[in-house]
Protein backbone atom coordinates (compact mmCIF):
# COMPACT_ATOMS: atom_id res chain seq x y z
CA UNK A 1 0.00 0.00 0.00
CA UNK A 2 3.03 2.64 0.83
CA UNK A 3 4.45 2.10 -2.51
CA UNK A 4 1.31 3.15 -3.91
CA UNK A 5 0.21 5.66 -1.45
CA UNK A 6 3.27 7.91 -0.87
CA UNK A 7 3.49 8.81 -5.25
CA UNK A 8 0.08 9.47 -4.90
CA UNK A 9 0.52 12.01 -2.27
CA UNK A 10 3.47 13.70 -3.95
CA UNK A 11 1.70 14.75 -7.52
CA UNK A 12 -1.44 15.83 -4.81
CA UNK A 13 -3.55 12.93 -4.83
CA UNK A 14 -5.79 11.20 -1.52
CA UNK A 15 -4.80 7.57 -1.66
CA UNK A 16 -8.15 6.54 0.13
CA UNK A 17 -10.36 8.70 -1.96
CA UNK A 18 -8.35 7.29 -5.03
CA UNK A 19 -9.83 3.64 -3.44
CA UNK A 20 -13.13 4.93 -2.98
CA UNK A 21 -13.13 6.14 -6.46
CA UNK A 22 -11.73 3.30 -8.34
CA UNK A 23 -14.32 1.58 -6.03
CA UNK A 24 -17.28 3.48 -6.84
CA UNK A 25 -16.20 3.26 -10.52
CA UNK A 26 -15.85 -0.88 -10.71
CA UNK A 27 -19.88 -0.58 -9.35
CA UNK A 28 -21.27 2.04 -12.07
CA UNK A 29 -18.77 -0.34 -14.65
CA UNK A 30 -20.94 -3.33 -13.70
CA UNK A 31 -24.30 -1.70 -12.81
CA UNK A 32 -23.92 0.32 -16.75
CA UNK A 33 -23.43 -3.44 -18.33
CA UNK A 34 -26.72 -4.95 -16.20
CA UNK A 35 -28.56 -2.50 -17.39
CA UNK A 36 -27.97 -2.88 -20.99
CA UNK A 37 -28.36 -5.90 -20.45
CA UNK A 38 -31.72 -6.08 -18.96
CA UNK A 39 -32.58 -4.05 -22.10
CA UNK A 40 -33.31 -0.61 -19.99
CA UNK A 41 -33.06 2.22 -22.59
CA UNK A 42 -31.18 4.96 -20.29
CA UNK A 43 -28.06 2.36 -18.52
CA UNK A 44 -26.51 5.23 -17.69
CA UNK A 45 -28.66 6.52 -15.82
CA UNK A 46 -27.83 3.00 -13.13
CA UNK A 47 -24.42 4.28 -13.38
CA UNK A 48 -24.73 8.15 -12.49
CA UNK A 49 -27.11 6.19 -9.62
CA UNK A 50 -23.81 4.42 -8.10
CA UNK A 51 -21.41 7.63 -8.03
CA UNK A 52 -24.72 9.70 -6.13
CA UNK A 53 -24.99 7.16 -3.14
CA UNK A 54 -22.10 5.91 -2.85
CA UNK A 55 -20.69 6.24 0.59
CA UNK A 56 -17.28 5.64 2.88
CA UNK A 57 -19.30 3.65 5.79
CA UNK A 58 -22.00 0.92 5.08
CA UNK A 59 -24.74 2.42 7.67
CA UNK A 60 -24.56 5.44 5.04
CA UNK A 61 -24.85 3.42 1.78
CA UNK A 62 -27.08 1.69 2.93
CA UNK A 63 -29.47 4.02 4.07
CA UNK A 64 -28.73 6.76 1.92
CA UNK A 65 -29.20 3.83 -1.66
CA UNK A 66 -32.94 3.29 0.41
CA UNK A 67 -33.80 6.94 0.44
CA UNK A 68 -32.67 7.65 -3.39
CA UNK A 69 -34.87 4.62 -4.71
CA UNK A 70 -37.96 6.36 -2.30
CA UNK A 71 -37.67 9.68 -3.73
CA UNK A 72 -36.97 8.37 -7.15
CA UNK A 73 -40.54 6.49 -6.58
CA UNK A 74 -42.41 9.00 -5.44
CA UNK A 75 -40.70 11.96 -7.85
CA UNK A 76 -41.39 9.46 -10.61
CA UNK A 77 -44.97 8.55 -10.13
CA UNK A 78 -45.50 12.18 -9.95
CA UNK A 79 -43.74 13.22 -13.22
CA UNK A 80 -45.97 10.65 -14.95
CA UNK A 81 -49.73 11.84 -13.12
CA UNK A 82 -48.54 14.74 -14.06
CA UNK A 83 -47.63 14.54 -17.71
CA UNK A 84 -51.39 12.66 -18.36
CA UNK A 85 -52.92 15.20 -16.16
CA UNK A 86 -51.35 17.96 -18.31
CA UNK A 87 -52.04 16.04 -21.73
CA UNK A 88 -48.24 16.44 -22.52
CA UNK A 89 -48.92 20.96 -23.01
CA UNK A 90 -45.92 22.61 -22.12
CA UNK A 91 -47.54 25.32 -19.69
CA UNK A 92 -49.20 22.82 -17.09
CA UNK A 93 -46.51 20.23 -17.50
CA UNK A 94 -43.48 23.07 -16.58
CA UNK A 95 -46.08 25.08 -14.07
CA UNK A 96 -46.54 21.74 -12.44
CA UNK A 97 -42.94 21.02 -12.08
CA UNK A 98 -42.17 24.16 -10.65
CA UNK A 99 -44.95 24.01 -7.60
CA UNK A 100 -43.76 20.40 -7.05
CA UNK A 101 -39.84 21.35 -6.97
CA UNK A 102 -40.58 24.25 -4.92
CA UNK A 103 -42.68 22.11 -2.72
CA UNK A 104 -39.95 19.21 -2.29
CA UNK A 105 -36.80 22.03 -1.97
CA UNK A 106 -39.02 24.13 1.09
CA UNK A 107 -39.66 20.34 2.70
CA UNK A 108 -35.87 19.32 2.11
CA UNK A 109 -34.21 22.72 3.69
CA UNK A 110 -36.80 22.05 6.62
CA UNK A 111 -35.72 18.56 7.61
CA UNK A 112 -32.79 17.20 8.00
CA UNK A 113 -30.20 14.51 7.25
CA UNK A 114 -30.71 11.66 4.18
CA UNK A 115 -34.86 12.41 4.31
CA UNK A 116 -33.83 15.92 3.34
CA UNK A 117 -31.57 13.93 0.42
CA UNK A 118 -34.90 11.71 -0.19
CA UNK A 119 -37.25 14.73 -0.39
CA UNK A 120 -34.95 16.62 -2.61
CA UNK A 121 -34.42 13.80 -5.38
CA UNK A 122 -38.31 13.14 -5.42
CA UNK A 123 -38.51 17.11 -6.39
CA UNK A 124 -36.08 16.52 -9.76
CA UNK A 125 -36.66 12.75 -10.54
CA UNK A 126 -40.28 13.87 -11.72
CA UNK A 127 -38.22 16.81 -13.73
CA UNK A 128 -36.54 13.83 -15.22
CA UNK A 129 -39.66 11.77 -16.43
CA UNK A 130 -41.72 14.29 -17.19
CA UNK A 131 -38.89 17.05 -19.39
CA UNK A 132 -37.78 13.42 -21.06
CA UNK A 133 -41.36 12.34 -22.45
CA UNK A 134 -40.84 12.26 -26.35
CA UNK A 135 -44.50 10.82 -26.25
CA UNK A 136 -47.75 9.94 -24.46
CA UNK A 137 -47.01 6.28 -25.26
CA UNK A 138 -43.38 6.49 -23.66
CA UNK A 139 -44.37 7.84 -20.52
CA UNK A 140 -44.62 4.68 -19.10
CA UNK A 141 -42.02 3.18 -20.32
CA UNK A 142 -39.67 6.08 -19.22
CA UNK A 143 -41.45 6.44 -15.95
CA UNK A 144 -40.37 2.26 -15.62
CA UNK A 145 -36.85 2.93 -17.10
CA UNK A 146 -35.98 5.43 -14.26
CA UNK A 147 -37.06 3.36 -11.53
CA UNK A 148 -35.25 0.30 -12.56
CA UNK A 149 -32.09 2.25 -13.67
CA UNK A 150 -32.33 3.71 -9.78
CA UNK A 151 -32.70 0.18 -8.22
CA UNK A 152 -29.75 -1.60 -10.34
CA UNK A 153 -27.36 1.29 -9.43
CA UNK A 154 -28.31 1.27 -5.90
CA UNK A 155 -27.97 -2.66 -5.62
CA UNK A 156 -24.65 -2.50 -7.42
CA UNK A 157 -23.60 0.49 -4.93
CA UNK A 158 -24.24 -2.01 -1.97
CA UNK A 159 -22.86 -5.11 -2.99
CA UNK A 160 -19.58 -3.60 -4.43
CA UNK A 161 -19.58 -1.22 -1.44
CA UNK A 162 -19.90 -3.66 1.75
CA UNK A 163 -17.55 -5.55 0.04
CA UNK A 164 -14.96 -3.12 0.06
CA UNK A 165 -16.10 -1.00 3.38
CA UNK A 166 -15.28 -1.65 6.89
CA UNK A 167 -17.63 -1.77 9.38
CA UNK A 168 -15.42 -1.00 12.21
CA UNK A 169 -14.97 2.63 10.56
CA UNK A 170 -18.30 3.76 11.09
CA UNK A 171 -16.54 3.34 15.01
CA UNK A 172 -14.95 6.32 14.83
CA UNK A 173 -17.49 8.88 16.00
CA UNK A 174 -17.44 6.84 19.41
CA UNK A 175 -13.80 7.08 19.75
CA UNK A 176 -14.01 10.51 19.45
CA UNK A 177 -16.59 11.17 21.62
CA UNK A 178 -14.90 8.72 24.59
CA UNK A 179 -11.53 10.68 23.95
CA UNK A 180 -13.09 14.41 24.20
CA UNK A 181 -15.06 13.04 27.34
CA UNK A 182 -11.93 12.46 28.72
CA UNK A 183 -10.03 15.77 27.89
CA UNK A 184 -13.53 17.54 29.17
CA UNK A 185 -13.09 15.18 32.81
CA UNK A 186 -9.15 15.70 33.08
CA UNK A 187 -10.03 19.61 32.52
CA UNK A 188 -12.08 20.17 34.64
CA UNK A 189 -10.32 18.03 37.22
CA UNK A 190 -7.48 20.71 36.76
CA UNK A 191 -9.69 23.85 37.16
CA UNK A 192 -10.83 21.97 40.52
CA UNK A 193 -7.50 21.27 41.63
CA UNK A 194 -5.69 24.89 40.58
CA UNK A 195 -8.78 26.88 40.44
CA UNK A 196 -7.84 28.12 37.33
CA UNK A 197 -10.48 28.68 34.87
CA UNK A 198 -8.36 28.85 31.87
CA UNK A 199 -7.61 25.00 32.77
CA UNK A 200 -10.84 24.48 31.22
CA UNK A 201 -9.81 25.53 27.80
CA UNK A 202 -13.50 26.36 27.35
CA UNK A 203 -13.35 27.76 23.32
CA UNK A 204 -11.38 24.16 22.10
CA UNK A 205 -14.37 22.14 24.44
CA UNK A 206 -17.09 24.10 22.39
CA UNK A 207 -15.42 23.30 19.34
CA UNK A 208 -15.10 19.32 19.73
CA UNK A 209 -18.15 18.86 20.65
CA UNK A 210 -19.62 20.84 17.93
CA UNK A 211 -17.46 18.80 15.73
CA UNK A 212 -18.81 15.79 17.13
CA UNK A 213 -22.81 16.85 16.86
CA UNK A 214 -21.96 17.95 12.87
CA UNK A 215 -21.17 13.61 12.32
CA UNK A 216 -24.35 12.64 14.20
CA UNK A 217 -26.72 12.64 11.08
CA UNK A 218 -24.16 10.40 9.16
CA UNK A 219 -24.01 8.19 12.34
CA UNK A 220 -27.33 7.46 13.11
CA UNK A 221 -28.12 5.51 9.55
CA UNK A 222 -28.47 2.39 8.20
CA UNK A 223 -30.19 0.59 11.40
CA UNK A 224 -32.65 1.24 14.14
CA UNK A 225 -29.49 0.67 16.81
CA UNK A 226 -27.16 3.15 14.67
CA UNK A 227 -30.36 5.97 15.18
CA UNK A 228 -30.28 4.93 18.72
CA UNK A 229 -26.40 5.50 19.28
CA UNK A 230 -26.90 8.64 17.25
CA UNK A 231 -29.26 9.82 19.97
CA UNK A 232 -27.14 8.57 22.86
CA UNK A 233 -24.29 10.70 21.88
CA UNK A 234 -26.38 13.55 21.34
CA UNK A 235 -27.31 13.20 25.01
CA UNK A 236 -24.61 12.78 26.07
CA UNK A 237 -22.88 16.24 24.17
CA UNK A 238 -25.60 18.08 25.45
CA UNK A 239 -25.55 17.05 28.63
CA UNK A 240 -21.52 17.38 29.06
CA UNK A 241 -22.25 21.10 27.44
CA UNK A 242 -24.59 21.98 29.96
CA UNK A 243 -22.29 21.04 32.87
CA UNK A 244 -18.99 22.51 31.04
CA UNK A 245 -20.91 25.72 30.57
CA UNK A 246 -21.95 26.12 34.30
CA UNK A 247 -18.30 25.24 35.32
CA UNK A 248 -17.46 28.05 32.98
CA UNK A 249 -19.81 30.50 34.50
CA UNK A 250 -19.81 30.00 38.45
CA UNK A 251 -17.51 30.88 40.88
CA UNK A 252 -15.88 27.58 41.57
CA UNK A 253 -13.17 26.96 44.77
CA UNK A 254 -10.48 24.41 45.08
CA UNK A 255 -11.83 21.07 45.42
CA UNK A 256 -9.58 18.22 45.78
CA UNK A 257 -12.08 15.81 46.02
CA UNK A 258 -13.95 16.14 43.48
CA UNK A 259 -10.19 16.43 41.04
CA UNK A 260 -9.13 13.00 42.40
CA UNK A 261 -12.90 11.75 41.32
CA UNK A 262 -12.72 12.93 38.35
CA UNK A 263 -9.19 11.89 37.03
CA UNK A 264 -10.37 8.37 38.37
CA UNK A 265 -13.27 8.58 35.61
CA UNK A 266 -11.05 9.58 33.30
CA UNK A 267 -8.24 6.96 33.70
CA UNK A 268 -11.49 4.05 33.78
CA UNK A 269 -13.16 5.50 30.45
CA UNK A 270 -9.33 5.85 28.44
CA UNK A 271 -9.30 1.86 29.59
CA UNK A 272 -12.52 1.11 28.54
CA UNK A 273 -13.52 -0.17 31.89
CA UNK A 274 -16.69 -1.70 33.27
CA UNK A 275 -19.67 0.62 32.93
CA UNK A 276 -20.33 0.20 37.13
CA UNK A 277 -16.74 1.24 37.92
CA UNK A 278 -17.42 4.16 35.37
CA UNK A 279 -19.90 4.99 36.97
CA UNK A 280 -19.02 4.92 40.50
CA UNK A 281 -16.30 7.16 40.06
CA UNK A 282 -18.62 10.10 38.35
CA UNK A 283 -21.29 9.61 41.36
CA UNK A 284 -17.99 10.32 44.02
CA UNK A 285 -17.46 13.25 42.15
CA UNK A 286 -20.94 14.16 41.96
CA UNK A 287 -21.54 13.50 45.61
CA UNK A 288 -18.64 16.34 46.69
CA UNK A 289 -20.08 19.19 44.26
CA UNK A 290 -21.62 21.85 46.40
CA UNK A 291 -23.06 23.91 44.11
CA UNK A 292 -26.53 23.16 43.78
CA UNK A 293 -27.20 24.15 39.89
CA UNK A 294 -23.62 22.51 38.82
CA UNK A 295 -24.34 18.87 40.37
CA UNK A 296 -28.04 18.76 38.74
CA UNK A 297 -26.65 19.13 35.11
CA UNK A 298 -23.21 16.80 36.30
CA UNK A 299 -26.27 14.35 37.59
CA UNK A 300 -27.92 14.49 34.22
CA UNK A 301 -24.29 13.59 32.32
CA UNK A 302 -23.89 10.88 34.45
CA UNK A 303 -27.35 9.70 33.16
CA UNK A 304 -26.36 10.37 29.97
CA UNK A 305 -23.39 8.47 30.20
CA UNK A 306 -25.15 5.23 31.71
CA UNK A 307 -27.23 5.15 28.99
CA UNK A 308 -24.31 5.29 26.42
CA UNK A 309 -22.41 2.53 28.25
CA UNK A 310 -25.34 0.39 28.39
CA UNK A 311 -25.76 0.61 24.63
CA UNK A 312 -21.66 -0.20 23.98
CA UNK A 313 -22.65 -3.13 26.45
CA UNK A 314 -25.94 -4.48 25.69
CA UNK A 315 -27.24 -2.47 22.60
CA UNK A 316 -30.00 -0.81 24.36
CA UNK A 317 -29.64 2.48 26.64
CA UNK A 318 -30.33 1.67 30.52
CA UNK A 319 -33.37 3.35 29.83
CA UNK A 320 -35.85 4.43 26.95
CA UNK A 321 -34.46 7.61 25.42
CA UNK A 322 -37.00 10.45 25.07
CA UNK A 323 -37.52 11.70 22.02
CA UNK A 324 -37.86 15.40 22.81
CA UNK A 325 -34.23 15.17 23.64
CA UNK A 326 -33.97 14.76 19.88
CA UNK A 327 -35.71 18.13 18.72
CA UNK A 328 -33.39 19.94 16.52
CA UNK A 329 -33.47 23.11 14.96
CA UNK A 330 -35.32 23.80 11.62
CA UNK A 331 -34.54 26.61 9.40
CA UNK A 332 -38.12 27.97 8.17
CA UNK A 333 -36.52 31.37 6.91
CA UNK A 334 -34.24 29.28 4.56
CA UNK A 335 -36.49 26.90 3.73
CA UNK A 336 -39.39 29.55 2.42
CA UNK A 337 -36.46 31.45 0.64
CA UNK A 338 -34.76 28.62 -1.12
CA UNK A 339 -38.79 27.77 -1.98
CA UNK A 340 -39.00 31.21 -3.61
CA UNK A 341 -36.38 31.18 -5.41
CA UNK A 342 -36.69 27.81 -6.78
CA UNK A 343 -40.56 29.22 -7.91
CA UNK A 344 -39.21 32.20 -9.19
CA UNK A 345 -36.14 30.98 -11.49
CA UNK A 346 -37.98 27.41 -12.63
CA UNK A 347 -40.92 29.85 -13.44
CA UNK A 348 -39.54 32.27 -15.55
CA UNK A 349 -36.95 29.46 -17.62
CA UNK A 350 -41.32 27.00 -17.73
CA UNK A 351 -42.17 30.93 -19.31
CA UNK A 352 -39.88 31.29 -22.01
CA UNK A 353 -39.93 26.99 -22.58
CA UNK A 354 -43.38 27.80 -23.06
CA UNK A 355 -42.92 30.74 -25.71
CA UNK A 356 -40.33 29.15 -27.90
CA UNK A 357 -41.52 25.52 -27.63
CA UNK A 358 -37.58 24.81 -27.51
CA UNK A 359 -36.88 21.38 -27.07
CA UNK A 360 -33.65 22.65 -25.39
CA UNK A 361 -35.19 24.81 -22.77
CA UNK A 362 -36.30 21.33 -21.45
CA UNK A 363 -33.27 20.30 -20.41
CA UNK A 364 -32.06 23.84 -18.98
CA UNK A 365 -35.51 23.35 -17.05
CA UNK A 366 -33.99 19.88 -15.27
CA UNK A 367 -30.67 20.94 -15.05
CA UNK A 368 -31.58 24.16 -12.98
CA UNK A 369 -34.26 22.07 -11.13
CA UNK A 370 -31.54 19.52 -9.70
CA UNK A 371 -29.51 22.60 -8.98
CA UNK A 372 -31.85 24.89 -7.07
CA UNK A 373 -33.08 22.00 -4.68
CA UNK A 374 -29.70 19.78 -4.74
CA UNK A 375 -27.15 22.70 -3.42
CA UNK A 376 -29.95 24.57 -1.89
CA UNK A 377 -28.56 23.09 1.64
CA UNK A 378 -24.99 23.98 0.93
CA UNK A 379 -22.83 26.85 3.25
CA UNK A 380 -22.71 28.89 0.16
CA UNK A 381 -24.75 27.75 -2.57
CA UNK A 382 -23.87 30.31 -5.37
CA UNK A 383 -19.75 29.76 -4.82
CA UNK A 384 -20.26 25.57 -5.20
CA UNK A 385 -21.87 26.53 -9.01
CA UNK A 386 -18.60 27.86 -9.73
CA UNK A 387 -17.08 24.29 -9.56
CA UNK A 388 -20.29 22.74 -10.81
CA UNK A 389 -19.84 24.49 -13.52
CA UNK A 390 -16.29 23.81 -14.67
CA UNK A 391 -17.25 20.28 -14.27
CA UNK A 392 -20.43 20.14 -15.77
CA UNK A 393 -18.56 22.14 -18.88
CA UNK A 394 -15.40 19.13 -18.67
CA UNK A 395 -18.24 16.54 -18.76
CA UNK A 396 -20.00 18.29 -21.43
CA UNK A 397 -17.60 19.04 -23.98
CA UNK A 398 -16.07 14.92 -23.29
CA UNK A 399 -19.63 13.95 -23.97
CA UNK A 400 -19.63 15.80 -27.65
CA UNK A 401 -16.26 14.39 -28.22
CA UNK A 402 -17.03 10.97 -28.17
CA UNK A 403 -20.34 11.66 -29.61
CA UNK A 404 -18.42 12.99 -32.79
CA UNK A 405 -15.24 11.06 -33.02
CA UNK A 406 -16.54 7.51 -31.36
CA UNK A 407 -19.90 6.52 -31.73
CA UNK A 408 -20.69 7.17 -35.27
CA UNK A 409 -18.51 4.41 -35.76
CA UNK A 410 -19.86 2.13 -33.44
CA UNK A 411 -22.31 -0.87 -34.68
CA UNK A 412 -24.32 -1.59 -31.54
CA UNK A 413 -25.28 -0.53 -28.22
CA UNK A 414 -22.96 -2.99 -26.39
CA UNK A 415 -20.03 -1.56 -27.72
CA UNK A 416 -21.49 2.09 -27.17
CA UNK A 417 -21.57 1.02 -23.54
CA UNK A 418 -18.47 -0.35 -23.63
CA UNK A 419 -16.45 2.83 -24.89
CA UNK A 420 -17.79 4.63 -21.53
CA UNK A 421 -15.87 2.12 -19.33
CA UNK A 422 -12.86 3.42 -19.11
CA UNK A 423 -14.36 6.96 -18.31
CA UNK A 424 -15.87 5.31 -15.37
CA UNK A 425 -12.10 4.70 -14.31
CA UNK A 426 -10.78 7.77 -15.54
CA UNK A 427 -12.99 9.83 -13.06
CA UNK A 428 -11.33 8.81 -10.01
CA UNK A 429 -8.21 10.65 -10.58
CA UNK A 430 -9.74 14.30 -10.21
CA UNK A 431 -12.04 12.61 -7.41
CA UNK A 432 -9.13 12.36 -5.41
CA UNK A 433 -6.86 15.28 -6.42
CA UNK A 434 -7.25 18.06 -4.32
CA UNK A 435 -7.64 20.85 -7.03
CA UNK A 436 -10.64 18.83 -9.15
CA UNK A 437 -12.11 17.47 -6.29
CA UNK A 438 -14.93 20.18 -5.99
CA UNK A 439 -16.14 19.79 -9.10
CA UNK A 440 -15.22 15.60 -10.37
CA UNK A 441 -18.55 14.50 -9.70
CA UNK A 442 -20.47 16.81 -11.65
CA UNK A 443 -17.77 16.05 -14.48
CA UNK A 444 -19.03 12.36 -14.33
CA UNK A 445 -22.64 12.73 -13.85
CA UNK A 446 -22.92 15.28 -16.80
CA UNK A 447 -20.97 13.37 -18.94
CA UNK A 448 -23.37 9.98 -18.10
CA UNK A 449 -26.43 12.07 -18.23
CA UNK A 450 -25.79 12.89 -21.83
CA UNK A 451 -24.20 9.59 -23.10
CA UNK A 452 -27.83 7.41 -24.06
CA UNK A 453 -26.50 4.53 -26.35
CA UNK A 454 -28.73 4.21 -29.17
CA UNK A 455 -29.41 2.43 -32.83
CA UNK A 456 -29.06 3.88 -35.50
CA UNK A 457 -26.56 6.38 -34.24
CA UNK A 458 -26.03 9.74 -35.81
CA UNK A 459 -23.77 12.75 -34.59
CA UNK A 460 -26.13 15.92 -35.09
CA UNK A 461 -23.73 18.46 -34.37
CA UNK A 462 -26.28 21.38 -33.31
CA UNK A 463 -28.55 18.91 -31.36
CA UNK A 464 -25.00 17.86 -29.10
CA UNK A 465 -24.53 21.20 -28.95
CA UNK A 466 -26.89 23.27 -27.95
CA UNK A 467 -28.50 20.08 -25.22
CA UNK A 468 -24.95 20.73 -23.64
CA UNK A 469 -25.05 24.38 -23.67
CA UNK A 470 -28.50 24.10 -22.01
CA UNK A 471 -27.29 21.96 -19.42
CA UNK A 472 -24.33 23.54 -18.38
CA UNK A 473 -25.83 26.72 -18.68
CA UNK A 474 -28.35 25.24 -15.30
CA UNK A 475 -25.14 26.20 -12.74
CA UNK A 476 -25.13 29.84 -14.67
CA UNK A 477 -28.97 30.54 -14.08
CA UNK A 478 -29.10 28.96 -10.32
CA UNK A 479 -25.64 30.97 -9.27
CA UNK A 480 -27.71 33.80 -10.82
CA UNK A 481 -30.57 32.87 -8.96
CA UNK A 482 -28.48 32.20 -5.61
CA UNK A 483 -26.69 35.32 -5.77
CA UNK A 484 -30.11 37.67 -6.32
CA UNK A 485 -32.47 36.17 -4.38
CA UNK A 486 -32.10 35.66 -0.73
CA UNK A 487 -28.43 35.45 -1.35
CA UNK A 488 -27.15 32.55 0.60
CA UNK A 489 -24.10 32.38 2.81
CA UNK A 490 -22.66 31.53 6.05
CA UNK A 491 -23.43 35.20 7.15
CA UNK A 492 -27.07 34.79 6.44
CA UNK A 493 -27.21 31.39 7.83
CA UNK A 494 -25.99 32.64 11.18
CA UNK A 495 -28.42 35.73 10.80
CA UNK A 496 -31.26 33.01 10.91
CA UNK A 497 -30.03 30.80 14.09
CA UNK A 498 -29.38 34.05 15.73
CA UNK A 499 -33.14 35.10 15.17
CA UNK A 500 -34.57 31.79 16.04
CA UNK A 501 -32.59 31.93 19.19
CA UNK A 502 -33.32 35.48 20.12
CA UNK A 503 -36.88 34.41 19.73
CA UNK A 504 -36.89 31.31 21.66
CA UNK A 505 -35.08 32.77 24.47
CA UNK A 506 -37.91 35.87 24.62
CA UNK A 507 -41.00 33.57 24.18
CA UNK A 508 -39.07 31.20 27.12
CA UNK A 509 -38.57 34.08 29.24
CA UNK A 510 -42.30 35.27 29.12
CA UNK A 511 -44.05 31.79 29.25
CA UNK A 512 -44.27 29.25 32.34
CA UNK A 513 -42.56 25.98 31.48
CA UNK A 514 -42.96 22.72 32.49
CA UNK A 515 -39.97 20.24 32.93
CA UNK A 516 -40.65 18.24 29.40
CA UNK A 517 -40.89 21.62 27.78
CA UNK A 518 -37.41 22.93 29.31
CA UNK A 519 -35.59 19.64 28.12
CA UNK A 520 -37.35 19.98 24.53
CA UNK A 521 -36.27 23.58 24.48
CA UNK A 522 -32.93 22.98 25.75
CA UNK A 523 -32.22 20.15 22.98
CA UNK A 524 -32.99 22.56 20.39
CA UNK A 525 -31.07 25.08 21.70
CA UNK A 526 -28.00 23.12 22.01
CA UNK A 527 -28.55 22.18 18.18
CA UNK A 528 -28.42 26.12 17.31
CA UNK A 529 -25.66 26.24 19.31
CA UNK A 530 -23.46 23.90 18.00
CA UNK A 531 -24.25 25.22 14.28
CA UNK A 532 -23.35 28.83 15.58
CA UNK A 533 -19.95 27.35 16.18
CA UNK A 534 -19.94 25.01 13.54
CA UNK A 535 -20.21 28.31 11.77
CA UNK A 536 -18.08 29.96 13.23
CA UNK A 537 -15.25 27.52 12.98
CA UNK A 538 -15.40 27.85 8.91
CA UNK A 539 -15.46 31.38 9.24
CA UNK A 540 -12.18 31.52 11.86
CA UNK A 541 -14.13 34.03 14.21
CA UNK A 542 -14.28 34.03 18.15
CA UNK A 543 -17.10 32.24 20.03
CA UNK A 544 -18.50 35.88 21.82
CA UNK A 545 -21.49 35.59 20.38
CA UNK A 546 -22.03 31.78 21.39
CA UNK A 547 -21.07 32.51 24.91
CA UNK A 548 -23.23 35.43 24.99
CA UNK A 549 -25.95 32.91 24.28
CA UNK A 550 -25.14 30.42 26.84
CA UNK A 551 -25.01 32.82 29.19
CA UNK A 552 -28.20 34.54 28.33
CA UNK A 553 -29.54 30.59 28.58
CA UNK A 554 -28.64 30.48 31.92
CA UNK A 555 -29.98 33.74 33.67
CA UNK A 556 -32.88 32.61 31.96
CA UNK A 557 -33.47 29.32 33.47
CA UNK A 558 -32.34 30.42 36.52
CA UNK A 559 -35.22 33.09 36.30
CA UNK A 560 -37.59 29.92 35.68
CA UNK A 561 -36.08 27.90 38.50
CA UNK A 562 -37.04 30.85 40.85
CA UNK A 563 -40.29 31.63 39.50
CA UNK A 564 -40.81 28.05 40.06
CA UNK A 565 -39.73 27.98 43.78
CA UNK A 566 -41.72 31.09 44.45
CA UNK A 567 -45.02 29.34 43.36
CA UNK A 568 -44.10 26.34 45.02
CA UNK A 569 -43.85 28.17 48.55
CA UNK A 570 -46.99 30.14 47.56
CA UNK A 571 -48.92 26.46 47.70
Amino acid sequence: MELVRQPLAKLGFDYIRFRFGLRTALAACLSLIIAWALGLEHPQWAAMTVWAVSQPTRGLLLEKGAYRALGTLIGTLFGMILVVTADHQILPVAMGLTLWVALCVYLGNLIHGLVSYGTILAGYSASMVALLSRSPDALLPLGIDRLLTVFVGVMMALVVGWLFTYKRAEQSLINQMRRETIISLENVAQLFSKQDKTLLNFDDRLSKLAQIEAQLLEHGTGSPAAHESARLVRKVINSQLEWLAQIYFLPLEANQEISKHLLNAASLLRQNAKRSDILAALKNASLSVRQSPLRSAFDEFIEACDERLSFRDSGRAASSTRRSLSLLHRDWIGAREASIRTMVIMGLISALWWYTEWFQVAFLLLGASIMLTLFSTTDNPAKTMKTVFIGQCAGALLSIVIHAAIWPYLESTGAMVMSLLPIMFIAAFPLSHHRTINGSMDFILVFLLLMQPVIPYSFEVFNSVSIALAVVLAPITAMLGYKLLYPTNLARREHALTIAIAHELEAFDQTPASASRRRRYRARFYHRLFKLIQIADKTHASYKSVISWLLRYQQVMVSHERSMDKDLSRQ
